[in-house]
């Protein structure tokens, strides 16, 4: 009796441990699954399943650069041409090449339609919303253009030069007020105004500018930068 009940256990044995071998063979085989749920296909996706353009996206963001600054599109200040060619109907309702400023608003104004929502978009995506709304409101078929001009910044009060001057990606306070060829000797150069349409950001002190030309403020077309006279 005792050799039978011996035997039992050696067999119980044999069998535990043959079926822990053939699950370890199981697992060694699915080397693509990363748990035993992959074997019945309840896993999660592989993270390499992830978009790669919501990482570009995070960059873009953390970087501190905007959609728009990036690629280009148009914004408030902008100056552009809008050329409509709807052939004979052109002439008959009166829509001529058109040299347009987007407003603080972001919007340009335009015959017939009014008002158009423009700064954000790219010239080709402004000329499509432009011929949306002639099209086929006023005309049949009409072939629209947008040309950007040339971008410009104004600079005005207590410098040498006035005026309204050419923008470039690197104009700041500092050079916009070196392009108007400096300050005057009656200049408040503590108290610099910096406007963007009709609001007014923020007033800066040059003198500390200089000394620490980290924090020049780059400005954007059609900004103006306005120094005061000093009371003194």
């Amino acid at each position: 009796m005792i050799d039978f009940m011996n035997s039992t256990r050696r067999i119980n044995r044999c069998a535990l441990l043959g079926w822990r071998i053939t699950l370890v063979a199981i697992l060694g085989l699915s080397a693509g699954c990363s748990t035993v749920n992959d074997l019945f296909g309840r896993s999660n996706p592989p993270k390499s399943s992830v978009r790669p353009s919501s990482a570009v996206a995070t960059t873009a963001t953390a970087a501190g650069v905007s959609d728009e600054e990036a690629s280009g599109r148009l914004r408030t200040g902008d100056e552009i041409v809008i050329h409509i060619d709807a052939g004979a109907a052109t002439a008959v309702s009166g829509v001529t090449p058109s040299d347009v400023t987007i407003d603080n608003q972001g919007n340009i104004e335009l015959p017939l339609v009014g008002q158009i929502k423009a700064a954000g978009l790219t010239t080709g995506e402004l000329a499509e919303r432009i011929e949306s709304n002639y099209v086929p409101r006023y005309y049949v078929r009409c072939a629209v253009s947008v040309i950007v001009a040339q971008r410009f910044f104004y600079v005005g009060g207590e410098v040498k030069n006035p005026g309204r001057f050419l923008w470039s990606e690197d104009t700041t306070v500092m050079k916009a007020i070196n392009t108007a060829s400096g300050f005057t000797d009656y200049a408040n150069r503590r108290k610099v105004q910096l406007a963007r349409g009709k609001e007014m950001l923020q007033i800066f002190d040059c003198e500390q500018l200089l000394r620490n030309p980290a924090k020049d403020v780059p400005i954007r077309p059609g900004d103006t930068v306005t120094v005061p006279r000093s009371v003194f």
